[in-house]
């Protein structure tokens, strides 16, 4: 997570809080970072929510209520983490390759940019569209289970990740990208390397990020230059396709014209973060569905409380946990003003957790109504994969609890991630 240098601005507002408040409140931030705190944040998140709901640190505003996390992620005078801020805050940061390829991609761009670089591949996440790989998704999801039951087929602990990881998520933005099957292996190092990208990488880690950036940018080249050649009913070749003609529709000619690097980082930004997150929520919800053995057997019970399930799943526990903004000017939030250019942390998952919203926030409960979770982010940025994330969890979930009602943890799982949350590795057994 890249934040802001101290500013003076920033120091002088302590948000109207007492020196003990603020320092408690530095404390509980700080805390965030321990292991102890990373397996279960929540109770972090709801001390930091009561003590002081809008914190301002030297570098970061904190935000752990609903209302105001919903606010900041909708506001289009925010900004997002942009080159030219990222200019300010970490210099240096273009010499290295894969933090240009997930910096300059559009998750990382305001409009117009945002908007020219979205387009060209937004219309192939429509729901209509996702919903046709609904077959596909569940065909796949069957394999995937067969997998699982062959493995602890005779008593053998069964890694769910690991599975996970190189099956489902990257099976189906692989078919809608055009990545051949043959080629999965080999993607996986730079995909998991990519995501330290995102998820409060240190100077320690660029190499790795670097090689991971470098590994799939250069992957997506080739595979472009082969669809030019032979193009194929795939978004590869249809960006390609574009690039090459500069055709961009009733928007004008130069709508959607891309260059050969923003076609590639948005290639290289579409796939990992359709497997990495996808990934992660598919094994958030198992491990939530385990601890909560009636939700599951609900579950088996009604299909139509799947829609519930996935939604229960993204609020329970989100695979993005906070989402940076910039605000331009002055920014007032209930009551404590925000210094232009500090960088603004709503904290999803607080708010997903937050009581004023979600009655026993803590119970994972598939018959949950209310408002809609904060996990996909909201305005331009919407998560342009909701519908696919949504359709490949609607699908795996009842699958995975009816074929599978007596799965259980075979020991701790390994937790990774902050602002990516998910795991490392899930042990189970089928008992």
């Amino acid at each position: 997570m890249n934040v802001r240098p101290t500013t003076t601005a920033a120091r002088r507002d302590r948000s109207g809080q007492t020196e003990a408040t603020a320092a408690e409140a530095d404390r509980l931030i700080e805390s965030l970072q321990s292991p102890d705190t990373m397996e279960n944040p929540y109770p972090t998140y709801a001390a930091l929510r009561d003590l002081a709901p809008v914190h301002v640190t030297s570098e970061i505003a904190y935000l752990t209520r609903y209302d105001d996390c919903l606010g900041v992620i909708r506001n289009p005078a925010l900004g997002a983490q942009s080159p030219a801020w990222m200019d300010s805050v970490r210099p240096g940061w273009r010499d290295h390759p894969g933090l240009r390829a997930t910096h300059e991609s559009f998750v990382f761009r305001d409009p117009p940019d945002h908007t020219r670089l979205r387009r060209p591949v937004s219309g192939e996440f429509s729901p209509s569209k996702v919903r046709r790989l609904h077959g596909y998704i569940t065909e796949v999801t069957d394999h995937v289970l067969d997998l699982v039951a062959e493995a602890g087929a005779d008593g053998s602990v069964v890694d769910l990740h690991e599975v996970l990881a190189t099956t489902l998520p990257i099976s189906v933005i692989g078919k809608m990208l055009g990545v051949p099957p043959e080629d999965h292996p080999m993607l996986r190092e730079p995909l998991e390397g990519l995501r330290l990208a995102a998820d409060g990488s240190t100077r320690a880690d660029l190499p790795v990020i670097d090689r991971a950036g470098e590994a799939l940018i250069s992957y997506f080249a080739g595979l472009v230059a082969e669809r030019r050649k032979t193009p194929r009913n795939d978004i590869v070749s249809a960006l390609a396709a574009v690039r090459d003609s500069g055709d961009g529709g009733a928007g004008g000619p130069d709508d959607r014209v891309l260059t050969q690097d923003e076609m590639l980082q948005s290639l290289t930004l579409i796939f990992s973060a359709a497997i990495e997150s996808m990934a992660d929520l598919l094994l958030n919800g198992t491990a939530a569905l385990i601890e909560f053995p009636a939700q599951a057997a609900a579950l088996r019970a009604d299909p139509k409380l799947t829609a519930g399930a996935v939604e229960e799943t993204l609020r329970y526990d989100a695979p993005v946990q906070g989402i940076g903004r910039i605000p331009a000017s002055d920014l007032n939030i209930s009551g404590v003003v925000i210094p232009a250019g500090t960088f603004v942390l709503p904290l999803l998952g607080a708010g997903n957790r937050d009581p004023d919203r979600f009655p026993d926030p803590d119970t994972f409960d598939i018959t949950r109504s209310g408002p809609a979770p904060l996990s996909l982010s909201g305005g331009v940025h919407f998560c342009l994969g909701a519908a696919l994330a949504r359709l490949e969890a609607a699908v795996f979930f009842p699958a995975l609890t009816g074929r599978f009602p007596e799965l259980a943890l075979a020991g701790q799982p390994v937790r990774r991630g902050f602002a990516l949350r998910g795991f490392a590795s899930f042990p189970v057994v089928l008992r």
